[in-house]
């Protein structure tokens, strides 16, 4: 058993009530980094975004104990909350602070008679967001204080709760005059009778928009004429409404001398029509102008899809002992999975799978670096270690600003000495049918991308004449149907293991059946398959 193997072999004992493949799998798609923990804190397994979280090589974190891992949490209560959970057998929840790194935690944990499960979680951007909410609650106090508009609340039995200084100069009352009294008494008395009803309706419909014109009673006894903005409000001591006061005393005033000027108001329509007029020619206009963006778009895809296939080998490449059939079908114009096969050197055939995050023209790029970085290594680097090695340095050094990273596989097979030898960084497995069975040639290393210091291991075979390996991306086994059931890993070794096809004939059932358990949906990834038939 590999070194690779026997860490992968360590994550059983958690999840025996579940298949350690679906298990793993789960816990290396979910958002939440998630540690397996023995009685003594010492960490079994690690997900893919607990390593990115915690900026560790998961194989630098089995076997430690997370005391060490993580001695800034000593001094504060994570590992006693652990341990606590572990005897009275209860999860727990808490929100702790990294003090070396002034980051915010939130930590669950559930407890086993065997074992402890940690998801962790940054949650510093909610924290912050806490500290900004009431920042900005306290400057909407301060808004109200001193905003230029007088503003008033009342309850809902129309009561005055609160007036800012702004309304107390337009009303001349303080606001411990008018505290507790119903808003009428703001109101002459002959209009006061329907208001309360009339501010209910507008603040059940605010769409209804500005309430007014009105006219208010001062202290001194003028009815200015004012209108109003409502908002229906729901408080801890109940429902009730705020009101935005404008004096639009003057502003009606001058209203009142422009009824009169007809004239200016034509000129004001016929400027209006004149908009309309020209808005419709310029709607016309960028509608062709997008239409050309359009067209111009499509153009540049299919150049962009040209220029993708020509970096890619001729699908039916083979030399004397080996046979290749190459299916590769891009969601998009373009995508995301990467191919070569070449002879590397007389009587060994080399090929690479690679498939990068996401498809379309941004993982199209991506495979576009990976051909750089790879193009200068192919011939110099020895075995597939060496090229791995090669191409995940490179391109860290150079591309990881991008934060994108891709999966890849690297496979000779040597025709002389009739071995094959691979290395894997986070591809999904590979299978090589024999006649003994089908066996799965499983990765030796992570993603490419995340750390130019990954380690990664190769590893070795002999192989017989009429064997054959199936290389594959997930994009074929991760598409759902329309009740999310993914086409899945198992039914394409089933079709391997008991259709008896090989190479084109093997590819057009596989895609067939997956088309079948799509039904009227379309592939939402890009699927490349590739046969390897010795003879």
């Amino acid at each position: 058993m590999s070194e690779a193997e026997e860490k992968t072999s360590e994550t059983r004992t958690p999840f025996q009530s579940a298949s350690r493949k679906d298990v793993i799998r789960i816990l290396e798609r979910i958002t939440d980094a998630f540690l397996s923990l023995d009685r003594e804190l010492k960490i079994l397994y690690a997900n893919f975004e607990a390593e990115k979280l915690l900026d560790i090589i998961r194989e630098n974190l089995v076997g430690k104990r997370l005391p060490e891992i993580l001695p800034q949490f000593n001094y504060t209560s994570l590992f006693p909350a652990m341990i606590e959970s572990l005897h009275s057998g209860l999860p727990k929840d808490l929100e702790i602070l990294d003090p070396k790194e002034n980051i915010w935690y939130e930590v669950r944990i559930f407890p086993s008679i065997e074992d402890i499960a940690v998801y962790l979680r940054d949650v510093t951007a909610r924290k912050e967001g806490e500290v900004k909410l009431k920042e900005s609650e306290e400057r909407l106090s301060e808004l109200v204080r001193t905003s230029l508009d007088s503003i008033l609340s009342v309850n809902e039995s129309m009561e005055i709760v609160m007036m800012n200084p702004a309304a107390e100069k337009l009303f001349g009352y303080s606001s411990w005059e008018v505290n507790g009294k119903t808003l009428d008494f703001l109101l002459p008395k002959r209009r006061n009778k329907h208001f309360p009803k009339v501010l209910h309706q507008i603040g059940e419909s605010p769409d209804r928009g500005i309430f007014g014109p009105f006219r208010a009673r001062r202290k001194n006894g003028t009815e200015p004429i004012l209108e109003a903005s409502v908002s229906k409000v729901n408080t801890s001591s109940g429902k009730g409404y705020t009101l935005i006061l404008r004096d639009i005393t003057d502003r009606t005033s001058i209203q009142k001398k422009l009824r009169g000027t007809v004239e200016e108001l034509k000129t004001v329509d016929r400027q209006r029509l004149d908009l309309l007029q020209n808005l419709e020619a310029e709607v016309e206009s960028r509608s062709n102008e997008l239409t050309r963006f359009y067209r111009l778009m499509k153009e540049e895809l299919s150049l962009a899809k040209r220029v993708q296939n020509s970096l890619l080998p001729p699908i039916d490449y083979s030399i004397p002992g080996v046979q290749t059939f190459v299916n590769y079908v891009p969601v998009m114009e373009v995508g995301g999975d990467w191919f070569d096969i070449f002879e590397f050197r007389p009587g060994v055939l080399r090929v690479i799978l690679a498939d990068a995050t996401g498809h379309g023209v941004q993982a199209a790029l991506v495979t576009m670096t990976i051909k750089g970085v790879y193009e200068p290594l192919k011939y110099l680097a020895d075995s597939p270690l060496e090229l791995i090695k090669g191409i995940n340095t490179d391109y860290c050094r150079n591309f990881k600003n991008l934060q994108m990273y891709f999966s890849c596989f690297i496979l000779d097979i040597d025709t002389i000495e009739r071995k094959i030898r691979f290395a894997s960084g986070g591809h999904p497995a590979l299978l090589w049918k024999s006649q003994s069975g089908i066996k799965p040639l499983e990765r030796t290393g992570s993603l490419l991308g995340l750390n130019s210091k990954m380690e990664y291991l190769e590893e070795e075979y002999e192989y017989s004449e009429g064997d054959s390996i199936l290389m594959l991306t997930d994009g074929i086994f991760e598409e759902f149907d329309s009740e999310q059931n993914p086409f899945g890993e198992e039914r394409i070794e089933k079709i391997y293991r008991e259709s008896g096809l090989k190479g084109v004939e093997l590819h057009s059932q596989i895609i067939k059946e997956m088309k079948a358990h799509l039904g009227e949906k379309e592939p939402q990834d890009d699927i490349t398959l590739i046969s390897l038939n010795m003879t």
